[in-house]
């Protein structure tokens, strides 16, 4: 009988000084262009189903992760909650390379007003598929600096 492993949660959590629904907004309808904003880590972006901004809708990203390697990855995530109210998103990984190491890959994120700011909750919730499996540090950082490219982006 194969073993299960255990569900892992994360919290990454980071203060900028743009709105939060203005922050909501760019991660929500204009999460396609980080490859134009944040081209070091995002190589590109295609919308496989849907718009690429509501419920349902599925993206292809093709990225670097630069301190691991080099290697071109890809991953299909889909848009599984919008939640305006509360400024919150959720995207499951469904496809690509991020699935060799992980049966689960979600991340919620929540944006939060603090201020004339916001704060930016990312809530990473992962099951690998061994438990020698990398952890997903990598992705921590990368998701980290998101809302910071796009902080950049906005008070351009």
């Amino acid at each position: 009988m194969a073993q299960s492993t255990p569900t892992h949660v994360i919290d990454v959590e980071s203060e900028i000084s743009c709105p939060a629904d203005k922050m909501y907004d760019l991660l929500k309808n204009q999460l396609t262009q980080l490859p134009v904003i944040f081209p070091e880590i995002y190589k590109n972006a295609q919308v496989l189903e849907g718009d690429g901004k509501s419920l349902g809708s599925v993206r292809r990203w093709t990225y670097v992760i630069h301190h691991t390697s080099d290697e071109i990855l890809e991953v299909d995530e889909k848009l599984t909650e919008v939640d305006d109210e509360k400024r919150a998103l959720t995207l499951s990984v469904v496809g690509g390379d991020l699935l060799k190491t992980h049966k689960r890959f979600d991340v919620r994120v929540v944006v939060n007003q603090k201020g004339t700011g916001s704060v930016v909750k990312w809530h990473i919730i992962f099951e690998k598929v061994d438990e020698n499996d990398p952890h997903p540090d990598p992705y921590l950082e990368i998701f980290d600096n998101i809302h910071k490219k796009f902080e950049q982006h906005f008070h351009k």
